[in-house]
């Protein structure tokens, strides 16, 4: 990146006082204030300066009345998946939704009935399971596997758990939050897995911008056979546009498409965030430079935690995450019990970060920490952890 993309991601940003659940809500979340916030997902980068522009010539018109979504915001989406992806989607495809989250609550409703079984694959981001309990859906899980290669699917444990009944499976694409960024092989395995037994896939691939070197993140929507998948994507993760609440579900069998948009409806849940679409069209027409820097920076941040942890702290288990600005950190080789690692972490070394558990019990002694942040953060947050074992 250019040494003015590299300064403008530098630059220290307070993000104290502006409604920043990352950074105001630490004393909710973890009893105190005085705390490097490296847990939400979201980046303590300024966001792109044509979409700061954007926001601001468009509030200059001082009424914000119901919207209508142009042809210009489903040409910035399809052209940047064209651009970035190599994947061809169709205007009419896409659905626009509040957030990915929400998009996946509005499949399992669209989708499934109370009978039906959907499946995750554990340690996964904690709505997934929401998702399915919220409706009273039967819940199977399909555990990823970790050996001395990294994380991998069980195969063999997802094709018995399909062919024994599942109407729904969620994908995470590249996976939170082990950071996998699955091969088109593993893919292409899934899809045609899904497509065998009669199984909806739905892929959340919120994080698919972020590849960290190798291979690029393959989408859904790329690979044969997927009419009948659905990918649920947005320029919120990629841009750092969360609050602005926009995402897009898109949705290639016409069939689904429209149980999908019919449940939307119920819950009047289609009309467009003026400021979201707005954002969301100027990102993917001017982000492509800083997208790609975004990306060096968190490569290197993964870079020198994962030397630094080897170097000082080698009890702490992490493999470099291939894609997402996550990191996946495994405690356990401290001896201690997951909530005494919580404690040290908060009350000694005085950094939040995601606990395991929010992924499931798969991720007990696990925790997350968040890269996309100035590498002063990163920097201070490992060596607080390092004082704080040390000490002990």
């Amino acid at each position: 990146m250019n040494e003015a993309m590299r300064a403008w991601l530098d630059a220290p940003m307070d993000r104290r006082g502006t409604h920043c659940e990352k950074w105001d809500g630490l004393k909710t979340y973890f009893g105190r204030d005085d705390l490097i916030a490296m847990w939400v997902a979201d980046m303590d980068f300024p966001t792109v300066p044509q979409v700061r522009d954007a926001l601001v010539e468009r509030a200059k018109h001082p009424i914000y009345g119901y919207t209508d979504l142009s042809g210009e915001t489903r040409r910035a989406e399809v052209g940047w998946l064209a651009r970035r992806h190599g994947l061809r989607v169709e205007e009419d495809w896409i659905l626009y939704s509040p957030g990915v989250v929400d998009s996946l609550f509005f499949c399992v409703d669209a989708f499934t009935d109370a009978s039906d079984a959907i499946l995750v694959q554990p340690p996964v981001y904690g709505p997934f399971y929401r998702a399915a309990e919220l409706y009273g859906r039967r819940l199977v899980r399909n555990p990823l596997r970790l050996d001395e290669n990294g994380w991998h699917m069980d195969f063999e444990d997802l094709e018995a758990k399909l062919k024994a009944g599942v109407k729904l499976m969620i994908l995470c694409s590249p996976h939170n939050p082990v950071g996998r960024v699955w091969t088109r092989e593993e893919l292409q395995r899934v899809v045609d897995l899904t497509n065998r037994y009669g199984t909806i896939l739905v892929s959340d691939e919120i994080h698919a911008d972020f590849t960290l070197g190798g291979r690029r993140q393959v989408r859904i929507l790329a690979l044969e056979n997927a009419e009948r998948c659905v990918m649920l994507t947005s320029a919120t993760k990629s841009f750092n546009l969360a609050g602005l609440r926009q995402s897009s579900a898109i949705v290639p069998d016409a069939g689904l498409r429209k149980a999908l948009r019919a449940t939307m409806e119920r819950a009047h849940a289609t009309e467009a965030n003026l400021f979201g679409a707005v954002a969301q069209t100027a990102a993917y027409t001017h982000g492509d430079e800083w997208m790609d820097a975004v990306n060096e920076y968190v490569r290197e941040n993964r870079d020198f935690a994962v030397a630094y942890l080897g170097a000082h702290l080698p009890e702490i288990g992490c493999r470099p995450q291939e894609g997402t600005y996550l990191m996946w950190m495994d405690f356990t080789g401290l001896g201690l019990d997951h909530d005494e690692v919580k404690l040290l972490l908060i009350n000694e070394a005085r950094v939040a970060i995601n606990e395991g558990t929010f992924f499931g019990p798969e991720g007990r002694g696990w925790f997350r920490m968040n890269l996309a942040t100035q590498r002063s953060n990163v920097e201070q947050t490992l060596e607080n952890i390092q004082n704080a074992i040390r000490s002990r």
